[in-house]
């Protein structure tokens, strides 16, 4: 019965062409924009997992410079030196890595290409300290550090803007007028949340950045990577009373002029993003749904009104009340299934096209289908309701009369 009044549903939609056309587009339009909202937001959800896995859970970032408040910039600081990275090495147990580091933005130059980049000046402890692996070549030595070597290891999108396909290991390129030797290229890792890029970098020896490029003594952040099992809020709390005693704000009561990022306060950052995006999937959703079924249900009553006399004979010929409302709600559901289908395809294929241009991280996968699906059931279950009532409470006596 259902097949036969399923194949009926069909034939009736073939035959009303503009207006199912028109209904199909409305509910692709609507189911594009949650499977763009979704793949965004599944996307996001992903890059929380993989960022914290990438900031080490046994890890801990400070910064010099203290923060004025949440979401503010830090403010400059020239307190944190080698003097503090030594103490923190020296009081801390636990510790497995620390990679004091000094950056600052510039041009690096091969041949007629150029590229602004940050340079990082760091030791030859960041590999461990980041767990960020040299993939071409190799990573400068202590002696080299010591020395002040004009070394360089570059990031996979320095590499490609500067050497287009060349090998760069050998190369000499220059840093502002600095000619350094590339000895090796980092792996690449993407994108940070904020769509910064990492592999946007050079790494070159701390004590060459320090004395040759900046002429300072002071260091931008330190990155301390401790053992596994390590109470990081603990450590974060000595790391924070050594620095305050070695900047002398403690005795003056001043606050902090160093800021530390731990696992947690990288946990609740992008757990708020992901809030965000999940209320706005929410809100898109709603959006959509209301107005995905006031077009099909006007549509659809529009086409029952012009239908009613042949409804009225179906009633007349012995169509039950039950049967019409199926048969509504069955023209209603292949008209939203279709239109889920070519919205679920086309709102993948955005969200890929936006992924690639714009680097947001997007997620396709099978679950954007079954998001579309569901939501298309659901607008055909509401903008069938009227429609439905409508077509069964024509009385065939009063509509064949006419």
């Amino acid at each position: 019965m259902i097949i036969k009044i399923l194949s009926s549903a069909i034939k009736i939609n073939l035959k009303q062409g503009l207006k199912v056309f028109i209904m199909i587009a409305g509910i692709s339009l609507c189911i594009l924009v949650i499977t763009l909202v979704t793949s965004i937001s599944l996307g996001a959800r992903q890059l929380v997992n993989e960022t914290l896995q990438q900031f080490g859970p046994t890890s801990v970032i400070v910064f010099a410079g203290g923060r004025r408040q949440p979401g503010q910039p830090f403010q400059r600081s020239t307190t944190m030196t080698l003097d503090d990275v030594r103490s923190i090495s020296d009081q801390i147990s636990g510790i497995v890595a620390i990679d004091p580091e000094a950056t600052s933005n510039m041009n690096a130059k091969y041949g007629a290409q150029n590229i602004d980049t940050i340079i990082v000046g760091a030791t030859p402890m960041f590999t461990t300290a980041w767990d960020w692996d040299v993939a071409e070549g190799r990573f400068f030595t202590e002696r080299e550090n010591i020395s002040m070597s004009r070394v360089a290891i570059i990031g996979t999108t320095v590499e490609r803007q500067l050497f287009q396909g060349q090998n760069p290991l050998g190369k000499t390129i220059r840093i502002g007028t600095t000619p350094f030797i590339v000895i090796g290229v980092l792996s690449s890792l993407g994108t940070t949340p904020n769509g910064m890029d990492r592999d946007n970098r050079i790494i070159i020896p701390l004590n060459t950045m320090l004395k040759r490029m900046l002429n300072q003594t002071y260091i931008t952040m330190m990155r301390i990577k401790f053992a596994r099992g390590t109470n990081i809020n603990s450590v974060a709390g000595e790391i924070s009373t050594i620095l305050r005693y070695n900047h002398k704000l403690t005795a003056q009561g001043l606050p902090d002029d160093f800021t530390i990022i731990t696992p947690d306060q990288v946990m609740e950052f992008l757990n708020r993003i992901n809030s965000t995006l999940n209320i706005f999937l929410v809100v898109s959703t709603i959006i959509s749904i209301i107005i995905g079924s006031v077009v099909v249900s006007n549509i659809m009553q529009a086409s029952i009104s012009e239908r009613e006399k042949e409804i009225a004979l179906r009633r007349a010929f012995g169509a039950t009340k039950s049967l019409i409302i199926i048969q509504v709600f069955l023209e209603i559901f292949v008209i939203s299934i279709i239109g889920s289908f070519f919205g679920a395809i086309f709102g993948a294929i955005l969200g890929l096209i936006v992924g690639h241009f714009t680097g947001i991280h997007v997620s396709i996968s099978p679950l954007l289908f079954l998001v579309a699906f569901s939501v298309s059931t659901l607008i055909a279950l509401i903008a069938g309701i009227q429609p439905a009532i409508k077509a069964s409470s024509y009385d065939p006596a009063v509509v064949l009369q006419r």
